[in-house]
Order: C-alpha cells, then structure tokens, then sequence
C-alpha cells in the first residue's frame, strides 16, 4: 500500500506586531479557509494529522480533525524555519526572505538557515513516513519550509523566491512514496 502525504500551508493569520509570528491565530478570512479545507473530500479518509508547533497550524486543520474525529500530533520539527523575535514589516520581511531564499546558509531573521530547517524538516517527514507507512497522512506546517522540501524532491531550488510567492494560504501539495502528485505551489 502507498504512503500519501498531504501537506498544507496554514492559512491566513492576523498579524499582530506584539507577538512573535509562531503565535498568530487566524484572521476571519484564515478561518474561512480553515472551513474549506474542512470540507475537501479527499482529505476525509486521513489516518493521521500532523501539525507544526505554531498556533496557526493547529487552527488550519482543527475543524478538519474534529469534523472526522481525529487527534492531531503537534511535531515541532515540522515548524517553519526557526527565526527571532523582531517583528518585520512587509517590506522588511521580503527582503530578508528572498534572501533567505537566495542564499540558503544565510541565517535569516536572526535564526536558523534554509538548508538547516530543511534538513530538520526532511528528517521529521522520513521518520513519519516510516511510522506510518501505507496511510494516508496529514501535515500542516509553513510556506517556506513546505517550497524548500518540494523543491528538494523535484530539484527546483533555482526558483524558490518565484515558488514562496506564488503560494497561496491553504495550499495543498500531495506526494506518494516520494513522487510529487502535486505540487504546493500550484
């Protein structure tokens, strides 16, 4: 049997320069989303449901998770790439992403680099594939960390500021046994 995996970015948050982003919750248009993904039928017949540390993760997936009664398992190695607490305005944050993005040891925003987050990440993926494999299987992590796994598996690092920009809140990427059905930026 294959391994599915389902990955999600989380939807839209309220950005609130007071917090540190891994604790955003949801805007009302986030939770509009929450509620479509809720809904997606092919996502009903999960097995599993993993989540990043961060808030905004849980919430994405909650109303799926409840609607088919299943947990979710929170897997900090699955978060973002790790960054400090100063608050970027939107300006700011792009140019410190796109270089991030450009250099991928470069440790942006005062924290860990892209090729570290990945390889933290790509680890957690593994190991839950391992775990449970022949299921299909739910993960919900960030826009950066999910355009830096699949452009990992599809050798697409040329383009990675044109892959986080074009990714949109609430999108999907599908894999099977490490084939890209679909991929996250789409």
């Amino acid at each position: 049997m294959k391994t599915k995996i389902y990955f999600i970015r989380h939807v839209d948050t309220l950005k609130d320069p007071n917090q540190n982003a891994s604790k955003w919750v949801l805007s009302s248009k986030g939770e509009e989303q929450a509620r479509e993904i809720s809904e997606l039928a092919f996502l009903q017949d999960c097995d599993v449901i993993f989540v990043s540390s961060e808030i905004k993760t849980y919430l994405t997936i909650e109303p799926l998770a409840k609607k088919v009664n299943i947990g979710i398992v929170e897997n900090p190695d699955l978060d973002e790439v790790r960054r400090g607490d100063k608050f970027f305005t939107k300006e700011e944050f792009e140019i410190e992403k796109f270089k991030q993005l450009e250099e991928l040891d470069y440790p942006a925003f005062g924290g860990e680099t892209a090729n570290q987050a990945l390889q933290r990440f790509s680890n957690a993926v593994n190991l839950i594939k391992k775990t449970y494999e022949g299921k299909s299987i739910i993960i919900v992590s960030h826009g950066t960390i999910l355009n830096l796994y699949f452009a990992s598996i599809l050798s697409k690092f040329s383009d990675l500021k044109n892959r986080w920009s074009n990714t949109k809140f609430g999108a999907i990427g599908i894999t099977e046994d490490n084939k890209v059905l679909k991929d996250i930026c789409e």
